[in-house]
């Protein structure tokens, strides 16, 4: 093994735990435009000249160079129909779609961009008055959906009671199967547009599923993903949650954890579930997923793009890199130890006074 791929190995092996807190979004004002002190990993013709992250992006087997979501771009519809998908599951926080003006903001030409809460009906009759008039204000359509974990999935979480992400992540599902658009990008809702992340979806809208790999090291983060949807799609994620099952030595329908070395932070979720489905198409329980579908093998092209810019999440593997590249911040929600990290709009780094 080459020590690149077993830093990498190591590197995708991480579990350490992510910040999870979520800033006001009120802020408007970029703070940070460092310049990148550190050389970065340069692939010609793949990320359009310089890669952020080191080793973030994968193919479902090893790591490989990131994808050019912007050169992929310019090959898209001159003027798509589009839409930023988020979700709640059980009762919405009282900070409410924090960053949803900004996603209001994106704009490309003369495409549409429209504005999507998914939510189950249950769950949807917990909003409060000020929730609604906040959609109303920003033309937040709500979609109300059935379920949040598919009712025929094998695997129904750990069976010792343990909380599991299931319906938070699993409720997202149903964006795979928004037709009508040229494509659709899901979005966690603490992630904060600082920049146009429009070129993600007139690339999807070319038939291809755009993923990041994750702060912590695991080889995909379900808190962004953008596609071309189609009911063939969620037929295939619902065929893979219903035949495939999960355990924690061979990962979701014994397809197993490469490139990683084993388990990662939301294997038995949505990251795992995603991973397996969509990047491990050699694997039996993917290939069969996807053909009762109608996928004929190959037909789904599936890539990663640099996390230090579309998905960003803290500085691990993104080191010294310019703030003014990033596109989505996801983490961290506030300042912590690193002086260079990349944060919200707004916020400023100050060093922490020492315990006494």
């Amino acid at each position: 093994m080459s020590l690149p791929m077993a830093m990498a190995t190591a590197f995708l092996s991480v579990m350490s735990a992510s910040c999870s807190s979520v800033s006001d979004g009120n802020c408007t004002n970029l703070l940070q435009t460092r310049a990148k002190s550190q050389v970065m990993l340069d692939f010609d013709g793949v990320t359009g000249g310089a890669q952020g992250c080191t080793s973030c992006c994968n193919n479902g087997t090893a790591l490989t160079p990131c994808f050019d979501a912007v050169e992929c771009a310019a090959s898209g519809p001159a003027a798509g129909k589009y839409a930023f998908v988020f979700t709640y599951t059980g009762e919405p926080p009282n900070n409410f779609l924090p960053h949803i003006e900004r996603a209001a903001r994106q704009s490309h030409g003369s495409s549409t961009f429209d504005l999507i809460l998914l939510m189950t009906k249950e769950d949807a009759k917990t909003l409060n008055s000020a929730q609604k008039q906040r959609m109303k204000d920003y033309n937040v359509q709500l979609k109300e959906v059935d379920w949040a974990v598919p009712p025929n999935m094998k695997y129904q979480g750990p069976g010792h009671g343990a909380g599991w992400c299931g319906s938070q992540d699993f409720v997202r599902l149903h964006a795979l199967g928004f037709e009508g658009y040229d494509a659709v990008a899901y979005y966690d809702t603490d992630i904060e547009f600082q920049g146009d992340v429009t070129p993600v979806l007139r690339c999807a809208a070319q038939g291809r599923f755009l993923t990041t790999n994750g702060g912590t090291g695991e080889p995909l983060n379900v808190g962004f993903f953008a596609m071309k949807p189609s009911s063939a799609l969620l037929q295939a994620a619902l065929a893979f949650a219903r035949d495939s099952d999960y355990n924690e030595l061979t990962g979701w329908g014994k397809s197993y954890w490469a490139p990683a070395g084993g388990y990662f932070i939301g294997g038995e979720c949505g990251q795992g579930f995603f991973h397996h489905l969509f990047y491990k198409q050699d694997q039996e329980a993917s290939k069969s997923a996807l053909a009762e579908a109608g996928f004929a093998p190959g037909s789904l092209v599936v890539h990663q793009l640099d996390r230090c810019t579309w998905n960003y999440q803290t500085s691990y593997d993104c080191p010294d890199f310019d703030c003014s590249r990033v596109r989505a911040h996801h983490k961290p929600g506030h300042p912590l130890t690193d002086p260079h990290e990349c944060l919200k709009l707004g916020q400023k780094w100050e060093p922490r006074p020492h315990a006494q």
